[in-house]
């Protein structure tokens, strides 16, 4: 039997059980020699029911991603894994019909606390990581999404403002 309280409560458990990882990775690339022709970083989720990856995008005002200009280039550019498979269900083979008629019936509910769950632990990493130094936009966003998390006036705000 599935609940939306015990799936919730994995969910916590397991970013808690990920988030020496995503500081670690989060403090690296403060580290990194961006290139010029990056104008804003996007950390994007990746998600599904039972995990996730984040991953981040330099990216340019017209919303493309920007690429090295060569391969011995020691400048940033491209994309990058942040944190991979974070997995915060794991489904028996016995339990996939069972476990996918929950999820449907009770999806309206769990989609946005999985969102803010998630928003809020890669928020508090950021904080933790004292990113404060990146002299880039940076932007938290759920693939495909509609709204993004600016990183540096911690608001939420439409997708055409980033790349205006």
């Amino acid at each position: 039997m599935f609940l939306v309280s015990k799936s919730m409560d994995t969910l916590i458990e397991s970013l808690s059980n990920h988030t020496e990882t995503l500081i670690k990775k989060l403090k690296e690339i403060q580290k990194y020699n961006f290139s010029p022709d990056i104008d804003l970083l996007d950390f994007v989720v990746f998600m599904n029911q039972t995990s996730f990856d984040i991953r981040m995008f330099s990216m340019d005002r017209e919303n493309n991603e920007v690429f090295k200009k060569s391969e011995d280039s020691l400048l940033f550019a491209g994309s990058q894994g942040i944190i991979s498979d974070v997995e915060f269900r794991h489904i028996l083979d016995e339990q996939f019909d069972e476990f996918y008629s929950f999820y449907e019936e009770n999806e309206e509910e769990l989609w946005p606390k999985e969102e803010k769950a998630i928003t809020e632990w890669f928020q508090n990493c950021w904080k933790a990581a004292e990113t404060d130094v990146l002299k880039l936009p940076t932007y938290f966003v759920f693939h495909d999404a509609s709204d993004s998390f600016e990183l540096t006036s911690w608001k939420w705000i439409n997708e055409n403002e980033k790349y205006s």
